[in-house]
């Protein structure tokens, strides 16, 4: 699907769901764009700063500027901390306060093995809406933020041509579950869209009741493709649509 299309169709998906943001586009480019990056040697948060994305700008990161190390990591700009699976999870007492997320430092590196990280194949990496991808602009993911009911559509849409599971809840930091997973799982040959947000430590960065939906290029092409004749067109699905946009229905 060429990328004026894809356009065209995200915004038609977009209405049919009653999605409320726009979806994002992830990708990598050896051109620099127009937008904001985390400064130099400052902490900051990837899902923070896509709030940026949302609200209509660019957000890109390269090697010299990440943010924080896992977003450096799962961006394949950088290799982890040297004690980055105990920080995850015990800690190293009298060194290191740990995150108690996973019970030991060997269940940590387990679930990175899962991620499959790659070196950045081009030196910037961008998320900028998918309503203004230039032509030569060739998403990688696409990532939705959204609440319980936006999730039911992308879900159900996602798997409503496929025999397996077309979505996972795998254990995750906030950028991981953003970048590294999805573009793991863009290399199955039946890729799956990958639920986020879970992470304690960046469900600071999001509203309450929001959580995203990444899904690798080709599985978002069949949800496009399968969009006009699936539930989204009945009665059913316009009761929740209603719900999402605060609009009522016929039969309210």
């Amino acid at each position: 699907m060429d990328v004026p299309e894809l356009v065209a169709a995200t915004a038609r998906l977009k209405g049919m769901i009653g999605l409320r943001s726009e979806p994002l586009a992830f990708f990598y480019s050896d051109r620099e764009p127009d937008g904001w990056r985390p400064p130099e040697g400052k902490w900051s948060c990837m899902v923070g700063a896509l709030a940026r994305a949302q609200r209509g700008g660019i957000v890109y990161f390269d090697k010299e500027h990440y943010g924080c190390g896992g977003c450096g990591v799962y961006l394949g700009f950088c290799e982890p901390a040297e004690n980055l699976t105990y920080f995850v999870s015990t800690g190293i007492p009298g060194k290191l306060e740990g995150e108690h997320y996973k019970k030991s430092p060997e269940l940590v590196e387990a679930a990175m093995r899962q991620n499959d990280v790659r070196p950045a194949p081009a030196k910037y990496a961008i998320f900028k809406q998918v309503a203004v991808l230039e032509e030569d602009e060739q998403p990688d993911v696409i990532l939705c933020f959204a609440n319980g009911d936006e999730l039911a559509g992308l879900v159900f849409l996602a798997g409503y041509a496929r025999e397996e599971d077309a979505a996972i809840v795998p254990f995750s930091s906030g950028c991981g579950s953003i970048v590294a997973r999805p573009l793991c799982e863009g290399r199955r040959p039946l890729p799956r869209a990958v639920l986020g947000m879970f992470d304690p430590s960046a469900r600071p960065c999001v509203r309450a009741d929001e959580l995203t939906f990444a899904a690798p290029v080709a599985l978002w092409e069949e949800m496009l493709h399968n969009a006009a004749e699936s539930f989204l067109k009945t009665p059913t699905w316009a009761k929740v649509r209603a719900r999402i946009t605060g609009e009522a229905t016929a039969e309210s």
